[in-house]
């Protein structure tokens, strides 16, 4: 599956070597539950940061029923889990955080 991903990534340029740029992962929430954990522990990661690039991948989306119809066995809490993703990542605590902790986004593009 990465082989057809990262072909594909190459064929419509957007394949970038992530070990090239030193690219670490970033934890988010993990073993966090509600919300309210979530947002805590996202706060938590972001403050144990040190200087460097990182990445953190999710998918946003709301709880509506386009993604309840989204699922699969074992799995049937995609629409609530991505609602937290969009409310985490909206959150006036986290924007709030980020821009004190002078924190950059940046985007793929940023990395060519």
């Amino acid at each position: 599956m990465a082989a057809l991903v990262n072909r594909l990534a190459i064929e419509y340029g957007q394949y970038i070597d992530l070990s090239e740029h030193n690219v670490q992962r970033f934890p988010g929430w993990r073993g966090a539950v509600t919300l309210e954990e979530k947002i805590d522990r996202f706060i938590e990661n972001l403050a144990a940061l040190t200087p460097g690039t990182y990445l953190f991948v999710e998918h946003p989306a709301y709880d509506e029923p386009e993604m309840r119809a989204t699922y699969h066995t074992g799995y049937e809490n995609v629409a609530e889990d991505r609602d937290h993703v969009t409310r985490v990542l909206t959150n006036q605590r986290v924007k709030d955080f980020i821009r004190e902790r002078g924190i950059e986004l940046i985007s793929y593009a940023d990395l060519k």
